[in-house]
Formats: structure tokens, sequence, C-alpha cells
């Protein structure tokens, strides 16, 4: 903590620890500045992601850049959580701004999607960060039944920022070029100035009592880590396109596998200095939220990322509109954290959110799989307002759920456990989300190109003359529909809405899989929440849970009683010895 600002936290530290409502807001503007940057950074890339691939002729791979933003962010939480119990919230939410910071002026420059994934995994590294932090920072500031306004605030930034985002992404998608650069750059370049002002803001506004811990990094055990996640979702996502049975796929598997069976034993061996403890796993509900947290980042992410894209692809709309249907995602995910904040505070239960939550969450995932081309807007509305809804009451529950079960010293690497959890769900599940999707599709408009009633249109002197349909003849032509290649979606535009036809109706139905695939995760995860325990059943965790330390302070107070009698009885002893002394010797037959 500064000592030049102490900051609202010190005077409630002084204060024998409370905060009050204004402390906690004074010292969270900045973590809701940092927050809000992160979140408009997803909304805008969402957004702008189709003209980004199309100009960096990398349609099928998009999957790469969202994907390598997730892992380094994965792979950074524990990190970020075991330095923020060491060191303090505070300075490591510094060092994530800025190296979120230059993750962003690099993508700004990324000349292919390789480049472009490459410093996306660098963003991340910051992107970990602020990810995972400020639910620790809330922790440290509110009881554990007032946490759950706070939590709302925080997804106040979400809210925002849904709202920004796809208008900025999608008006520097269209742009052209703005002041000699290319539109979708001034995406990433937009993060600088704010940037900046949240690592002001965050410096000044955000001061919080800590006592220092000395832990040892667990390096090793990172770079397990690393070699298990890192191949199996390369494998998961170009599988499909190598072939499952290929070396190149058994490869990424064995490492996987490997890498695996090296973090295992490294981390129990470890104990409480792994990157991971997997002790934390035997504390009360800490295995079964982590568990349910990965079907969560499932329904989270692979909604985010792949709507906008079927509201392109499958009806047609511009970018701004796609990117606008996330409004009302987020807005039923705050309605419904403030609500469940609430009653959490007052009843300290929360069983019931958990379940009603993670079902809206499956119930809105497979309704989305009924929908296709001709779905009016408001129907895509109403289902996104719903799967909201359901996102904004589990994730608060499960969040509550864990912190609760965590003991205080290790709150920030249970948050970064957490997190991990989720965020491998959304990694997973955005690339076996995409490869189903395109792999389905695929296959299927490679069938329907070899109708009959396709053939005719292909033969129409009205498609052929058409110099805004021969790339796509071209690649249909290749192969019988082997050959076609939508790595650059932008060659549909202007095409004939007939040779359209069966592109549309091909990823129609590859997102009708998706959905329902992602729904069947959901519904997982809708069948563990049954099993989770109310608020008040779990005991509040310090170091040593309470009734431990009741059972050895009644040891303690036994031994002494037992001491005590002891001495009594050594000194009734003594004085049965003297008596006898003074009256002689018992004779022989009382002996």
């Amino acid at each position: 903590m500064s000592s030049a600002d102490p900051g609202p936290a010190a005077t409630a530290e002084q204060a024998g620890g409370a905060f009050t409502h204004r402390q906690i807001l004074t010292a969270m503007s900045g973590l809701l500045l940092a927050v809000f940057l992160a979140a408009l950074d997803q909304t805008v890339v969402a957004t702008a992601m189709r003209t980004i691939a199309d100009d960096l002729q990398g349609q099928t791979e998009q999957a790469w850049a969202t994907t390598a933003y997730l892992i380094a962010s994965v792979l950074a939480m524990p990190f970020y959580g075991k330095l923020s119990d060491m060191y303090g919230r505070k300075p490591l939410y510094l060092i994530a701004i800025v190296v979120f910071l230059g993750g962003s002026v690099l993508c700004g420059t990324a000349g292919s999607m390789g480049e472009l994934a490459l410093f996306r995994a660098v963003q991340g590294l910051g992107g970990g960060g602020l990810m995972s932090l400020p639910t620790a920072v809330v922790a440290d500031l509110a009881p554990v039944r007032e946490r759950g306004r706070y939590f709302a605030f925080l997804q106040m930034a979400w809210v925002v920022a849904s709202v920004v985002g796809p208008l900025a992404g999608g008006f520097f998608a269209g742009a052209g070029e703005v002041l000699g650069i290319d539109g979708w750059r001034w995406v990433f370049l937009l993060n600088v100035p704010l940037g900046l002002l949240a690592l002001v803001t965050v410096r000044k506004a955000l001061n919080l009592p800590h006592e220092r811990r000395e832990h040892r990094m667990d390096v090793l055990g990172a770079a397990a880590l690393t070699l298990c996640l890192v191949p199996l979702l390369i494998l998961a996502e170009r599988g499909r396109v190598w072939g499952w049975g290929s070396p190149a796929a058994l490869g990424l598997l064995a490492l996987g596998v490997a890498g695996l069976a090296v973090f295992i034993p490294v981390e129990l061996r470890r104990g409480d200095e792994a990157v991971l403890p997997l002790g934390l796993f035997r504390r009360g509900g800490i295995a079964l939220t982590s568990a349910v947290n990965f079907t969560i980042g499932v329904g989270i992410f692979g909604t985010v990322t792949t709507l906008p894209l079927f509201l392109q692809m499958v009806q047609g709309r511009s970018p701004t509109q796609a990117g606008l249907v996330v409004i009302p995602f987020m807005l039923g995910t705050i309605a419904s954290q403030v609500v469940s904040g609430k009653l959490i505070a007052s009843s300290g239960r929360f069983k019931k959110l958990a379940v009603v939550g993670l079902g809206s969450m499956a119930g809105a995932m497979l309704t989305m799989a009924t929908a296709d081309a001709p779905t009016p807007m408001w129907v895509i509305v109403l289902i996104v307002l719903w799967l909201g809804v359901g996102i904004g009451l589990s994730q608060t529950v499960i969040t509550l759920a864990m912190q609760n079960a965590a003991p205080k010293s290790q709150l920030g690497v249970a948050n970064g456990a957490s997190g991990l959890c989720r965020q491998i769900g959304g990694s997973t599940g955005i690339v076996v989300l995409f490869s189903v999707m395109f792999a389905v599709a695929l296959g299927r408009l490679a069938d329907l190109v070899r109708t009959s009633r396709f053939e005719s249109v292909l033969t129409d002197p009205a498609i052929t003359g058409d110099p805004a349909n021969h790339r796509f003849l071209k690649m249909v032509e290749s192969g019988h529909g082997a050959g076609i290649d939508l790595d650059d979606t932008s060659l549909l535009n202007g095409v004939d809405p007939r040779l359209l036809q069966p592109v549309t109706e091909s990823f129609a139905h590859g997102f009708h899989v998706m959905f329902l695939v992602g729904g069947a995760v959901l519904l997982v995860g809708f069948v563990m929440t049954w099993f989770l325990r109310e608020l008040h059943e779990e005991a509040v965790p310090e170091d040593e849970p309470e009734d431990e330390k009741e059972q050895e302070a009644q040891a303690e107070r036994a031994e002494e009683e037992r001491a005590a009698e002891e001495r009594a009885d050594g000194r009734q002893a003594g004085a049965e010895s003297g008596a006898g002394a003074k009256s002689g010797p018992l004779p022989a037959s009382d002996a």
C-alpha cells in the first residue's frame, strides 16, 4: 500500500478492517475503468473479426486469434493470483494493464493472421490479470454476503462496453481507412488512450491493505500446464484438417497427455506453493464450482464469439447489427446479477439461483439451435436476453461459492483457479464449436453443390456471365465442390442470391449442430448445480477451519484440566506419604 497516500483502505484498516460502501466504491473506481478496457476490447474485436479475417486472408483460422488470447490469459491467471497473494493486488493489476497495452499496439501492426494470433497472446497475458483480479479485490473489500452487489458494478462495465464496443467495431470495420490507417487496426489502437487513463486511475484510487506472504513460484508446474493445454487446443482446431488419426494429431495428443502426467505429480509435490494447488480442490465445493465454471465458460465465450458470425453469415446482417445483439445479452446478465446479489445478501442462500441460472443457459442455447435465416431479430434478442439472465445468476453464485470455500491466505490463487477453469471452458468451447460448425457446414455445402437443382443454376447464362460470380464458381467447379475455401468470405459479396442459397443453408445447419453441442455441455453444468451446498452450510474459512480451531481449543483445555488433576493427586500422595512415615512401618500382614 502506498505510504504517501493511504487512501480509504488504510482508513478502514485502522478502524478495524470494515469498509463502508463509499470507501469500497472509491477503491473500485480505477478497477471499473480497467475492466471496461478489457470488456471493450473483446466486444470490439468480436464485431470486427470477420473484416479482420477477410483482410488478412484467414477466415477459417480466425479462431486462432481468439484462442491465442484465451490460452495466454488462462496460463497467466494462476500467476496473477499467486503473486497478488504475495505482493498485493494493486501492483499486479498495474502490470496487467501495461502488458495489455503493449499487446494492443502490436495487434494494430499485424500483417497476417499468424502475427495477429501471436500478438493477441501477448494481449492475453495482460488480459488474464484484468479479468481474474477484480473478484479477488471485491473479496478483500466486502463480506461474502455483500459481494454480489459489487460484482454487479463490475458487470456494468461490461454492459457499457457491450453498447460502445459493437458500434465502434462496426464503424472501424467498415471505415476503410482512418487517418491513413486501416479502420480495423483502430480496434486495437483505441486501447492505448483508454489504457493510459486506466493506469493512472488504478494507481491513484486502488489502495488495499496487504500482508505480504512469501511463496516460491512454481515454474515447472506452469511449464507442465502449458505443455498440457496448448497441444490439446491446437489438436481441437486442426484435427479436422489433418485427420484425427494423423501423425500430427496423435503427436499433439501424446504431448498433451504427457504434460498432464507431469503436471499432476509436480503440483502434488509443491503443495501450497503450486501454481494451481490441487489441495484446494479438496476444500468444500471448490472442485464442483470449478467444474460448473468450465461449462459456464463454454456458454459465455461460445455465444459471444459465434452469435455475431451467425447473424452475418446466415441472416446477412451488417457487423454493427450483429454486434449490437450483445446488448440484450449483457442487460440480462447485469439485471439478474443485481437481483441475485440482493437475494443472497438477505437470505444467505443461493443454490436455487444456480439451478435456475444454468437451466436458463442450457435452455437458451438449445432454443438457439432452432434459429435459421428467416428467424426474426426480436426472437434472437429474446433468446439472447434469456441466456444473459442465466449467466448473471450462475456466475455470481459460483464465484461466491468458490470464495466462501477458499482460505483467506489463498484467495488470489483460488480466484485464479476459478478463472482458469472458466477460461479453459471458453477456449475449448470456442475451438471445438467453431470446428464443429465449419466441418458440418462445409460438408453440407459440398453435398448441396452436387444436387441437380444447384447444377441447373450453374449453367444459367445470367449466372455464368456475371463477373461477380466467377471466383465462387471456380471454387465450386474445383473437385466438384470439395475445393470450396471460405478463408475469405468477402468473395460472397455481390454473388447472385441463387448461388448464396446453399451457402446460407449449409452454415445454418452448421450453427444448428454447434448450438446443440453447446447446449449439451450446459446441461451437464445444470445437473452439477443440484449438488451445490448452500452458503450458510460452508464454514467461513481462514488458514484453517473454525471447527478445527474449536476442537484444538477444547483439547488444550482438557489437557490443562488433566495436568491440574495430576498435580493435585501428586500433592495428596505426598501428604499421605508424610503421615505414614510419622506412624512407622506397616505390620507384615498389612503390607
